[in-house]
């Protein structure tokens, strides 16, 4: 969708419907904003590499065993320790503005993951792979390669946080920002959570505004924000050859156009991702709570006779929070998503869940499986298990750390907020109430109003639940006719569909009800259920693509949109016998490009969609997961709502 065929008549009745802070209210016009100015060459701040090869180490944390470990905090949280904000910008801004040939640049770290494909720290391509990144998609390794990805950027940029720390003035207040510094980790961000009332999913301080004031060792300046978008500096239109990507000269999220002249939509951008929100928690939920074995959790390749219950992934949640936060821009595509730097926020998050998803299973890890989309590094097919190389990232002896390597966040010095263990906590018990908390209770669609429309039909809630149930799914008391006997019925939409289908990346939209017949107001429409995303490389990269073996699976769950409706007296209960024929009736699903024109149905023959649903016992405490049942399939909607 482009701004320019949307017009005010449009951005008017989405405000309408959604709560969105004003400030997302319309698009930011681009302007020009410089760099921190320290006053003397940046070059004497920032230190150079002096080794032969880049080891990934993390942040050294000193050698007491009872010595805390840093926990990396959600970005409102750091957001709110002004000392450390202070330095996260002013390094994100170092680094961004670094020489674009440094391997420790912006440029040089997110160039590993696709683009410009080219050799980090002398690690070469292997035959015939030299069109591809290092990263691992559709691969056992999805989770497990991330993590020394993230903790090279997190200890390239904890180097220029202590570096700035150590230009403010001599005395408390530098010894104020050493302190800080020496404590500082990245920040992660919390997408499925509720944001703060009247805030949207995205936060202020990575869309709200291209500018932020900061004040650095030189005093108080405005400058540009490093978390707003990336400027190339060039940019190398021989390495990015793709359009648009050959023409936007800095990081995009839902551009207007795909001409020079585009600049980013954050407004359309929260907006998406809002109307998404329940989507994202209830898969989130349904991860932690049903996937217990890593095989299925990692990644989103399709395992051949798979059970029902195992066609969602850690893979494709992260797929639909690319897709939804790029919408054609540069998040979007495998090639270029790690420019913006929204990425390593969201990639941050994921490395939470996939640590938190290991509190609760420790005894499930990587096994040998055959990898399909192949990298810089690794043939299509080649067998990768928790020995294989984690390449380009380097250890301190000079080879490559593997996943049996990274298996502990605490290897490269940091934790979470509910995986920090300083003072001998019951670690799955914190975890276990954690995704309880943020997930469970905050997932559901149900809101006040419609328990009051429920109480005002006479219908008793059931008072015999212990009142340890409170924190379950469908908010602070249990609905009738949604829980009975501590028990509710889950209901699912399976996609599967081949990755590479369009060649490129795509949105499937299941709804549940009318909606409008204009593919650019999908995403933000009522009785949309959920926006699923397929996260692919740029249509120029096909050619050379194993596309054989690309089928890929993910969910979006519709409990919550079920639930609704049996509040609003549409369905009359969350029973088969009166969820199917509602479902064959409402459900439909639509599919369309990322700059929202539409596909005809037909164009995806690889595409399933199909209906099943288990029986979950509710937890009876905090620290309890639900227990879920055997998942039972029941129809296909390509032959009932989906085709056209």
């Amino acid at each position: 969708m482009y701004f320019n065929s949307l017009g005010i008549h449009f951005l008017l009745p989405i405000l309408g419907h959604l709560s969105i802070q004003p400030v997302y209210a319309s698009p930011i016009l681009p302007l020009e904003y410089p760099p921190y100015d320290y006053g003397v060459d940046r070059n004497t701040i920032a230190k150079r590499q002096s080794q032969d090869f880049l080891a990934v180490t993390g942040v050294p944390t000193g050698n007491a065993s009872n010595e805390p470990i840093p926990v990396r905090l959600e970005i409102r949280d750091l957001e709110k320790d002004q000392t450390m904000w202070t330095l996260y910008i002013l390094g994100l801004d170092m680094m961004q503005y670094m020489d674009q040939t440094s391997p420790t640049s912006w440029y040089g770290i997110m160039g590993i993951h696709g683009r410009p494909y080219l050799p980090f720290d002398n690690v070469e391509a292997a035959a015939d792979m030299q069109d591809h990144g290092y990263c691992t998609h559709q691969s056992i390794l999805f989770p497990t390669w991330h993590r020394p990805y993230l903790a090279l950027y997190e200890q390239v940029l904890h180097g220029l946080v202590e570096q700035i720390a150590g230009e403010y003035p001599a005395g408390p207040v530098r010894d104020r920002y050493m302190t800080a510094a020496a404590n500082f980790r990245i920040p992660y961000w919390d997408w499925a959570a509720a944001p703060p009332t009247g805030e949207s999913i995205l936060p202020i301080s990575v869309g709200g505004s291209p500018s932020i004031n900061i004040d650095g060792p030189a005093g108080e300046q405005t400058i540009a924000n490093p978390l707003f978008s990336y400027s190339f500096k060039p940019l190398n239109t021989n390495q990015f050859p793709d359009a648009p990507f050959n023409k936007f000269v800095e990081t995009m999220r839902y551009p207007t156009s795909q001409l020079a002249s585009a600049f980013s939509q954050n407004n359309l951008v929260a907006q998406q991702l809002d109307n998404n929100a329940p989507s994202f928690r209830s898969r989130l939920y349904n991860l932690f709570t049903n996937y217990h074995d890593y095989a299925t959790f990692s990644n989103e390749a399709w395992i051949p006779g798979a059970n029902p219950s195992g066609w969602d992934s850690i893979e494709s949640l992260h797929d639909q929070i690319h897709g939804l936060t790029g919408s054609g821009g540069h998040m979007s595509y495998i090639d270029y998503s790690a420019f913006d730097p929204i990425f390593m926020l969201h990639h941050a998050m994921v490395d939470r869940c996939f640590a938190m998803w290991q509190a609760i299973n420790p005894n499930s890890y990587v096994v040998p499986e055959p990898t399909t989309m192949g990298t810089f590094t690794i043939p299509p097919f080649q067998i990768e298990d928790v020995n294989t190389p984690l390449t380009p990232f380097h250890t301190s002896d000079g080879g490559f750390w593997n996943s049996n390597l990274a298996r502990s966040t605490t290897t490269f010095g940091y934790t979470y907020p509910e995986t920090n263990n300083s003072y001998g906590t019951d670690i799955p018990s914190k975890v276990i109430a954690a995704v309880n908390k943020l997930y469970g209770a905050s997932s559901s669609g149900l809101r006040p109003n419609l328990l009051s429309k429920i109480v005002v039909r006479g219908e008793s809630l059931n008072t015999t639940f212990n009142e340890r149930t409170k924190p379950s799914r469908f908010g602070p008391r249990m609905i009738p006719r949604v829980v009975a006997s501590n028990q509710y019925q889950e209901w699912i939409a399976n996609i599967l569909v081949k990755k590479h289908a369009l060649s490129g990346p795509f949105f499937i939209h299941i709804f549940l009800g009318p909606f409008a017949p204009e593919a650019w107001k999908w995403s933000f429409e009522p009785n949309l259920v959920g926006t699923h995303s397929i996260f692919d490389k740029a249509g120029s990269n096909m050619s050379d693509c194993n596309c054989s073996k690309d089928l890929v699976t993910g969910t979006i769950p519709l409990t919550d949109s079920i639930a609704k409706a049996v509040a609003d007296g549409k369905c009359k209960s969350m029973d088969q016998e009166d969820v199917e024929p509602y479902l064959a009736q409402n459900l439909q699903y639509r599919i369309s490009f990322l700059n929202d024109t539409e596909v005809d149905n037909s164009n995806v023959p690889s595409l399933k969609v199909s209906i099943v649903s288990a029986t979950v016992q509710a937890p009876t405490s905090d620290e309890q997961l639900p227990k879920w049942g055997k998942m039972k399939g029941h129809f296909d909607i390509g032959c009932i709502g989906g085709d056209k």
